[in-house]
């Protein structure tokens, strides 16, 4: 995670702290809203970008 611009950590069992760069910012939080609230730190930053949304093949 040395070079990400974004990350989280376990913290303590069954919490997250997330992490802009190699700075924490946001601690303790339950994993199950651990990437919820990945992407929502992601968004405040203006570096989110909506996945394009993709059919499967015809045919397929």
């Amino acid at each position: 995670m040395a070079d990400a611009d974004f990350g989280y950590v376990g913290g303590a069992p069954g919490k997250v702290n997330l992490y802009v760069g190699k700075k924490p910012v946001k601690f303790n939080i339950p994993e199950a809203e651990a990437v919820d609230r990945l992407v929502d730190l992601i968004r405040e930053h203006g570096k989110w970008v909506e996945p394009e949304l993709r059919t499967a093949p015809v045919g397929a």
